[in-house]
């Protein structure tokens, strides 16, 4: 195409000195070398416009494709630690249903109780969303709507997951420290003190708390998210 420009100017350079030729043969020639040359470089820049925004599609694809496995493995991330928070808050739920008589019985047997133990802190996957947006080719994306579920999935939704984990962890601990402080007493003890209740009854209702959030905030979210990004990709 440069060549093609290149030989234009020329011609258009020799239309204007030729002598031999007569004013409105010198117009004329010039008019079709000015025409050919200006069509040359909208179509140059044409071209390009449309081999670039090709690519940045490409992207676009490659990137929503990422991003739909990221999200499929996210829900399989949160049905998963749903389980482990309905696993061991049925255990803390029966360690606060011993009654006085089952804390003799084991006062007397010298008995060891087990305490569940699952702190929670697994991350969904971000990386993909991160880097393609960190690079700033979120703008790629064409549909306006999708565009906007994306970042307010990874900026609103996806990030709940690690504040209530964070806050079930502390309710966690706070249990460590009490057994810490009664280090020298029991299990039966342990178990009968009202404060370490109290906190292991604060951990059952977070942890269902988090189940709550994870089922209505979350998960529906990317399911929704993934049948978007679906019909983007068969267009």
């Amino acid at each position: 195409m440069q060549d093609e420009i290149i030989k234009h100017s020329k011609k258009l350079h020799s239309a204007m000195i030729n002598k031999s030729h007569s004013t409105k043969e010198k117009v004329t020639e010039t008019v079709i070398e000015i025409f050919i040359i200006v069509f040359a470089v909208s179509l140059s820049i044409w071209l390009h416009s449309w081999s670039e925004h090709k690519h940045e599609q490409k992207e676009v694809a490659v990137f929503l494709s990422n991003l739909r496995s990221d999200l499929q493995n996210d829900i399989k991330i949160l049905d998963q630690v749903k389980g482990e928070y309905a696993k061991t808050n049925i255990g803390y739920e029966k360690l606060l249903a011993l009654t006085p008589l089952q804390l003799d019985s084991i006062q007397q047997s010298k008995a060891i109780v087990h305490f569940p133990v699952n702190s929670q802190g697994r991350k969904l996957n971000t990386a993909n969303y991160e880097a393609f947006k960190s690079s700033g080719k979120i703008g790629y994306i064409e549909d306006e709507v999708l565009k906007q579920k994306i970042l307010t999935y990874y900026q609103e939704r996806a990030p709940i997951t690690n504040e209530v984990d964070k806050i079930y962890n502390d309710f966690l601990f706070k249990c460590f420290d009490k057994m810490i402080e009664n280090a020298d007493k029991s299990d039966a003890q342990l178990y009968a003190d009202p404060k370490f209740k109290k906190s292991l009854f604060f951990l059952v209702r977070v942890g269902k708390n988090n189940i709550r959030a994870y089922d209505e905030n979350v998960r529906p979210e990317a399911i929704k998210l993934i049948k978007e990004i679906e019909n983007e990709l068969n267009k």
